[in-house]
């Protein structure tokens, strides 16, 4: 699963992404993996947490998701 998240405000020079992605790993593991950044840089952060359960993962994706439609992100 992705969800592509973006933010464009010319009129304040703001041009941003986020996404977030959930994997299950070879130990029965949920992976979510969050990257973030400037669209079009090179460079952009991760962060990645790990659960035991898909309820779990997907609580914390409903949680990333609610906090970027605070900060005013539209889904891509």
């Amino acid at each position: 699963m992705l969800s592509t998240w973006t933010k464009i405000e010319p009129a304040r020079n703001c041009y941003r992404f986020y996404a977030i992605s959930l994997a299950s790993d070879l130990f029965n593991a949920y992976v979510v993996s969050c990257e973030w950044g400037r669209i079009g840089a090179k460079k952009f952060r991760r962060k990645v947490e790990v659960f035991n359960s898909v309820d779990e993962a997907m609580a914390q994706i409903k949680c990333i998701e609610s906090l970027r439609i605070k900060h005013d992100y539209q889904l891509t």
